[in-house]
Parts: structure tokens; C-alpha cells; sequence
């Protein structure tokens, strides 16, 4: 849906896959570890948002994680439904920012052009997901270390 924002983190799949062939409780211990960093990636959204902008009890109270079941696959979704969430992230009219490698995502909140507003982008969710990534991977790179210790 276009009026939320959520992130997939790429590689995780493969990770998964190869996990397949571990035990049952290694692979439970890393979906413990993905579950953490969903959370906590919401918990970062909500305070950037609660210090940077001047909406803070409705944008914050709409940042939500939903655990989502796909078959095999558990996907986990962290985003808020408002219309306005995208724009508060990346901006709007002259003062767009979309970071590099997040364009193909942000094309989707490309407005008509027919209102010229300006508003600066306050990013919460990009910059909450980009610094629990490196997170995740070591915690689950320990996960799979001290399984093979």
C-alpha cells in the first residue's frame, strides 16, 4: 500500500536458506534476533519522530510493526498508514531528499505537482532501519558463531 512505509532487508532470504540446513533452534534464535531489530527499528523511528517534528503524538502513535506471515517466510513490516508519513520522511516540492539507493521506494509518493509546498524532509524510518542493519548482521553473525563453538 502506498501509504506505508516498510523495508525489506535484502540477503536476509539467502541467509534463511542456508539456515534451513542448521537446526531448528539456531534458526529460531536468528528470527529471535530479526524480531529484535524490527522492534527496535520502530522504537528508533518513534523517538526521531517524537524530537523532530511538530506532529508527534499522531505520527508517532502510527509508527507500527506488523509480523507477517508469508508460507515459510516471516516478514516483518514497520511503518505507519498516515497519507502524510512519506512526505514527513522525504519531503516535499523543492526541498525533496531521497537518499541513495531508496528512489525506486520514494517514486511511489511522487505528488502531481499541483500544490507548492515546501517542506523539509524530517527522516525517522530510513535512518532508524539504516543504523539497526549492522546490528542484525552481527547479532546474527554471533548466533552462528556460537553455534559452530
Amino acid at each position: 500500500m502506498a501509504d506505508n512505509i516498510s523495508f525489506r532487508i535484502e540477503g536476509l532470504d539467502a541467509l534463511i536458506k542456508r539456515m534451513g540446513k542448521l537446526a531448528p533452534e539456531i534458526a529460531k534464535e536468528v528470527a529471535m534476533e530479526v524480531n529484535a531489530s524490527a522492534l527496535a527499528i520502530q522504537s528508533k523511528a518513534r523517538r526521531s519522530v517524537a524530537s523532530n517534528s511538530t506532529d508527534k503524538g499522531r505520527l508517532v502513535g502510527s509508527i507500527q510493526l506488523k509480523e507477517i506471515n508469508k508460507g515459510d517466510k516471516l516478514v516483518y513490516s514497520v511503518g505507519s498508514r498516515l497519507k502524510y508519513a512519506p512526505y514527513v520522511e522525504f519531503g516535499t516540492g523543492g526541498t525533496v531528499n531521497v537518499p541513495a539507493g531508496y528512489e525506486d521506494f520514494a517514486i511511489q509518493f511522487k505528488g502531481k505537482g499541483i500544490r507548492k509546498i515546501n517542506l523539509r524532509p524530517r527522516p525517522y524510518l530510513i535512518p532508524a532501519f539504516e543504523s539497526e542493519i549492522p546490528i542484525l548482521r552481527k547479532n546474527i553473525q554471533n548466533v552462528i558463531k556460537n553455534v559452530k563453538s
